[in-house]
């Protein structure tokens, strides 16, 4: 089996931030909530945390946004789609990961959006 290293550590938490295993980075579910974990007021603002979150988490990783190879995008209204992809654009630009997005009945109080992704290490 390939080593696994955890990326972020989190004590006392059930689950890990990120994982790396060999040339391939895995997140978990990333929500658009504040450091208390207040989520953030409309699905752009949730866009934006989420994403910038996932940037600062692939980076930890030792690897990037720009190496992202897929993305899961939970969303509880299909609707919101069209602002989320707004957001998305602005950091995928060229080349963007293969993507899949669904609608979902329950993210949690308040919470619109929730991303996954899986990511490669730089060559």
């Amino acid at each position: 089996m390939a080593k696994r290293v955890i990326i972020n550590r989190e004590e006392g938490t059930i689950y890990s931030p990120a994982i790396r295993v060999g040339d391939l980075v895995f997140t978990r579910g990333i929500i658009g909530a504040d450091a208390d974990g207040k989520p953030a007021p409309d699905i752009r603002s949730q866009a934006r945390i989420c994403m910038e979150e996932l940037k600062s988490l692939l980076e930890d990783a030792g690897t990037s946004i720009d190496n992202a190879v897929k993305v899961l995008a939970f969303v509880i209204d299909l609707k919101d789609r069209a602002v989320f992809n707004e957001v998305y654009r602005e950091y995928f630009h060229a080349d963007p990961p293969a993507r899949s997005c669904v609608a979902v009945t329950d993210l949690g109080e308040g919470v619109l959006l929730e991303l996954e992704c899986i990511a490669c290490m730089p060559d």
